[in-house]
């Protein structure tokens, strides 16, 4: 059963963001992502006007007749939202970066099941959490935003290629991979290599400039809240990394790669962000 204050969350999360999807958010949607391959439809005859390259050899030995295979743009998606609950994501305005997350994917899965697409979670930190397999509706829907409300990570740290190792493994058909993270690991794993060569990615990176931004003149004695390690922070002395330098190293690691990445900084108009970073991707994919 659904405690009285979860349920007012889950439901003023789902309203929020109908109202977003329906203004602005779902037309980038769909024309970013309105197919994702060619499925198998029939075989016929060969005429001079057909791509040889097409030319199914099996059935044209088995008649004597060269016949071609056609195609027909696969209308359905699966989207798989991959984000990181680590301890870090707590961090932040607000209620954190942790709550912006979770409107984010419920965003992005309002607009795939609206869209008639299937949509799954998978939440990391330094191990894989939990996993939901993609469905359609509604309620597949609420159970989506309920994970992402509730879920409290076991693991300590964050490791994104238990993530996309897990995926590898259980994601048979071509999906769209929304990887949504604080992006406060050192580097992107190589397993990543291996989920483009099935699926495309698109990365969010939520950023809070509060974790950029020297708040006291000296030291500091503070517990990593990922390791559970007692350290000393110097910040007389340390020199640290801005927000801008932060997103462009790792935006720049993304495009080596060959992956789309989104920036989203937890603010209050953090939705409107994400509805700027789909038209640019949309931009983009045009050129």
């Amino acid at each position: 059963m659904l405690d009285e204050e979860l349920l007012k969350k889950i439901r003023y999360i789902e309203l929020n963001v109908k109202k977003k999807v329906d203004s602005y958010f779902q037309g980038s949607y769909h024309t970013l992502f309105k197919g994702h391959g060619l499925e198998f439809q029939e075989v016929r005859e060969y005429t001079e006007n057909d791509d040889a390259r097409l030319i199914d050899w099996n059935v044209t030995a088995r008649t004597g007749k060269p016949f071609v295979k056609l195609y027909q743009e696969e209308r359905e998606l699966t989207v798989m939202i991959t984000a990181d609950i680590s301890k870090s994501s707590i961090y932040g305005r607000n209620s954190g970066i942790r709550d912006a997350m979770a409107t984010i994917a419920a965003a992005l899965a309002f607009s795939a099941i609206k869209n008639s697409d299937k949509v799954g979670l998978l939440l990391f930190s330094d191990k894989v959490e939990e996993y939901i397999p993609p469905r359609k509706g509604r309620n597949h829907l609420l159970t989506v935003i309920r994970s992402l409300l509730t879920a409290e990570p076991t693991g300590h740290g964050t490791n994104p290629d238990a993530a996309f190792k897990f995926l590898n493994k259980v994601m048979k058909r071509k999906a769209l991979v929304f990887f949504l993270s604080d992006m406060l690991f050192d580097k992107i794993p190589d397993s990543v290599k291996t989920t483009l060569s099935k699926h495309e990615i698109v990365s969010i990176g939520l950023v809070d400039e509060i974790m950029f931004q020297p708040f006291i003149d000296g030291a500091l004695r503070t517990v990593d809240p990922e390791s559970g390690e007692n350290s000393v922070l110097d910040f007389s002395q340390q020199s640290r990394i801005g927000i801008e330098s932060f997103i462009s190293e790792k935006k720049a690691a993304f495009d080596r790669l060959g992956v789309s990445s989104m920036w989203i900084r937890n603010r209050e108009q953090y939705m409107d962000d994400l509805a700027n970073e789909f038209s640019k991707l949309n931009r983009i994919k045009k050129r």
